[in-house]
């Protein structure tokens, strides 16, 4: 006997499948604006920590030597390349966001870098690399974005989860996850995005974002990372080591 929703006509099974999937949703939305507030979180305490170490050197007591003055400007110089680097994630923030509350696309900072990460199971079929249509239609989402981005460069990088594979074509993981990457470029330069702005890199499995131990965080390593690389000015100062002082003699 087949059993309708009160009043609706609906078939209880249909009605209980599309509940099921809407609170799947409801969750993973949920989940998806936590992260993005505590990336948001992160970026902004880093922010805060700069201008309290900022404040402490400028509170010190008499005139400035040449080593605190030189912590000063390079404070000023952090506090300002994480702010833009706080503004430079919102706005990514916005141009995804039909994208990343579809499930289509993921965003965050990994090693101080702003991340674009897609799973390849949306773009690629298992152990292939040609862009399926699905995945097609968000790159052009994607390659849309990126064309408005001045001043930026782009890497693409493939990555894949540990599952092993021997073809002809690609006897490791590491030729199947560059081939994805140069695919990825190679159509978000037939969109519109300038090749001088991106590249490609490949690094396997021997990146994961999350462990391997299970379906789902393999299906999670096997993804496309696009990589805000940052700006030189944003890179962190590098103290010069020996400055001024002799190499040392060779011993005998």
């Amino acid at each position: 006997m087949l059993l309708l929703v009160a009043g609706c006509g609906i078939p209880k099974s249909q009605y209980d499948a599309a509940l099921t999937e809407a609170t799947k949703a409801k969750s993973e939305k949920a989940a998806c604006d936590e992260k993005v507030a505590s990336t948001q979180a992160a970026l902004q305490k880093e922010i805060d920590e700069l201008k309290g170490k900022l404040a402490d050197a400028q509170g010190k007591a008499g005139a400035l030597d040449e080593a605190t003055r030189l912590e000063l400007d390079e404070l000023r110089r952090q506090k300002t390349a994480a702010e833009a680097r706080l503004k430079l994630f919102e706005d990514f923030l916005a141009k995804f966001k039909k994208m990343i509350e579809a499930g289509k696309l993921d965003i965050t900072v990994r090693r101080g870098q702003i991340v674009l990460a897609l799973g390849t199971d949306i773009l690629f079929d298992m152990g292939k690399t040609e862009i399926k249509p699905e995945g097609k239609t968000a790159l052009v989402e994607v390659a849309d974005a990126l064309k408005g981005v001045s001043g930026r460069r782009f890497q693409v990088a493939g990555h894949t989860d540990t599952l092993p594979i021997k073809t002809k074509e690609y006897p490791s993981n590491w030729e199947l996850s560059t081939a994805r990457a140069v695919a990825v470029v190679k159509l978000l330069v037939e969109k519109g995005v300038k090749p001088e702005v991106v590249s490609a890199a490949g690094y396997a499995e021997f990146d994961p974002g999350q462990s391997n131990a299970t379906d789902k965080g393999r299906a999670r390593n096997r993804r496309i990372e696009i990589v805000i690389v940052p700006n030189i000015e944003d890179l962190v100062k590098m103290p010069e080591i020996g400055k001024g002082k002799e190499p040392p003699k060779p011993k005998k």
